[in-house]
């Protein structure tokens, strides 16, 4: 169960950072599940669905699924291009969305 103390607006962001630890992040405010939603909605359906029709598939399925994973693009710049600007977008995003539940999540304790 999470402590009722207030979070490190500092420290809140820094987990947003690493991968992972932006979970726990939304965890320690009370907001994991609405984190969760958010993330599947509004940024892995939408980039997925952008990339497919940006990239369409020459290759195997399970070949061109195992590369996704690795993040190996071969030597297609434009995916590579488009991989960093959705990984930054979602950094933004994420910082955005835990900084701002953190400073409610601290207004209740004072």
């Amino acid at each position: 169960m999470v402590k009722e103390e207030p979070v490190s607006l500092t420290r809140q962001t820094i987990y947003c950072l690493i991968p992972i630890l932006d979970i726990y992040a939304a965890y320690r405010v009370r907001r994991l599940r609405k984190y969760l939603l958010i993330m599947l909605v509004f940024v892995a359906i939408p980039v997925s669905t952008t990339a497919g029709i940006l990239f369409p598939a020459d290759e195997d399925p399970i070949e061109g699924m195992y590369n996704v994973m690795i993040f190996y693009f071969g030597v297609d710049e434009n995916r590579f291009v488009f991989s960093i600007l959705v990984q930054i977008g979602t950094v933004l995003f994420v910082i955005y969305l835990i900084r701002r539940w953190s400073k409610q999540w601290n207004s209740e304790f004072k």
